[in-house]
């Protein structure tokens, strides 16, 4: 835009200050021929020199950066001025040499045209390197993703997803947390979207995306297909070791469980039970800091469910049982991994999620019943368990 700009004053200064018509006419049409010749020779050679590390980007990345590229519209939209920029010259020149016309016209359309080809070559170089980076392309699909969603193309929105999945799954690999947070936050982000953007009345739930789909439910469908995503990549970090990237997952998971409640409460157990199954592989791999993380993560989502949602007309037994049993399953495991733990530390989460309940607008819900005895059942186990402990006598230490 700088250089456009440049060339436009220049172009005026060409009509208040007649300096053409004081040269021959062939001198400004050469200078036009051999400025425009270079634009025939660099713009192919920098498609030809991008290819390669747009193949490199394709390796690294997701084989969707070749299609993103493909239809990128300002990208085709800069090449095709910096391709007709030389047949303009071509055109002008001609004009310039063989008309009677006033040369200052054509030359101060010429300038200004050759400031515009420069900005575009700018442009489309600037426009270039975004796809060899691997978070600005993270980005890109997320963008794709958004575009999807407002236009209900749920079959894109699939696409895009994967190739955000494949982005973290090679962030996985490579041992790349920061590339792969992003991707995963990305992904976050799709979840969130999609459920704002289902709750609209633009948004019909069934339409012609969601029969090539093959269901009626797509909002379902939709979130099964993140977690799932989700699911594969935890599954990866577990292999990698990396505890942190699960602990993220996990987070995650929890909240677009969240969301999920607020938009249709039938919706929240699915990410609970994978929250759940996640944290339990995570645990069985030996990682201490996931199952901390996704035992406070399903007590904050059954606070905030009952804190930020008037529950009353919704039946809540569902979700609530998927906390309880995700927090069971975490606490069993812990306690085969430490048979030495306090079974105190063990029951305090069950203790929290209890007082919840202890709310006046929440007592007196149908569901709270069915979940005080689930709960009430945990802690009941734990202290059988406990005095079968304390019951066992020591076995006393041998000095050798």
């Amino acid at each position: 835009m700088i250089v456009t700009l440049t060339a436009l004053v220049v172009a005026i200064l060409l009509q208040i200050y007649p300096v053409a018509q004081q040269v021959n006419p062939l001198l400004p049409a050469s200078v036009m021929l051999i400025m425009a010749i270079p634009f025939l020779i660099i713009f192919p050679l920098g498609i030809m020199l991008s290819w390669i590390p747009l193949q490199k980007a394709e390796s690294n990345l997701t084989p969707r950066v070749f299609e993103l590229f493909y239809h990128d519209k300002p990208i085709r939209l800069a090449g095709g001025i910096i391709v007709l920029f030389p047949l303009f010259s071509i055109i002008l020149a001609t004009v310039l040499v063989y008309s009677h016309y006033d040369h200052a016209i054509f030359l101060g359309i010429w300038v200004v045209l050759f400031g515009i080809a420069l900005d575009c070559l700018r442009y489309y170089a600037r426009r270039v390197i975004r796809y060899l980076n691997p978070f600005q392309v993270a980005q890109l699909f997320s963008n794709q993703v958004a575009v999807a969603i407002r236009n209900n193309h749920e079959v894109n929105l699939c696409r895009w997803i994967d190739a955000l999945s494949e982005i973290a799954i090679k962030g996985i690999q490579r041992n790349n947390h920061a590339l792969c947070n992003l991707a995963l936050d990305e992904l976050e982000n799709a979840g969130q979207l999609f459920l704002e953007a289902s709750k609209s009345i633009a948004h019909p739930e069934v339409d012609k995306e969601t029969k090539l789909l093959g269901t009626s439910d797509k909002v379902s469908y939709m979130m099964f297909f993140i977690y799932q995503r989700l699911d594969m990549m935890f599954n990866k970090a577990i292999q990698e070791h990396l505890e942190t990237v699960c602990s993220h997952i996990i987070t995650i998971l929890g909240k677009l469980s969240v969301s999920a409640a607020k938009f249709d409460m039938t919706l929240a157990s699915a990410p609970l039970r994978f929250l759940g199954k996640c944290a339990s592989r995570a645990q069985e791999a030996g990682f201490e800091e996931a199952p901390i993380t996704a035992s406070c993560t399903l007590y904050l989502v059954a606070k905030t469910i009952l804190t930020e949602i008037n529950v009353q007309y919704y039946e809540i037994k569902d979700p609530f049982l998927s906390i309880i049993n995700g927090m069971e399953v975490l606490a069993k495991q812990e306690f085969r991994r430490n048979k030495q733990i306090n079974i105190n530390s063990l029951i305090q989460p069950f203790n929290d999620l209890k007082a919840l309940f202890d709310q006046p607008q929440i007592k007196e819900h149908q569901d709270v019943p069915v979940i005080i005895v689930n709960i009430d059942r945990v802690i009941g186990e734990f202290r059988a368990l406990e005095s079968v402990m304390n019951a066992m006598p020591k076995i006393p230490e041998v000095e050798g």
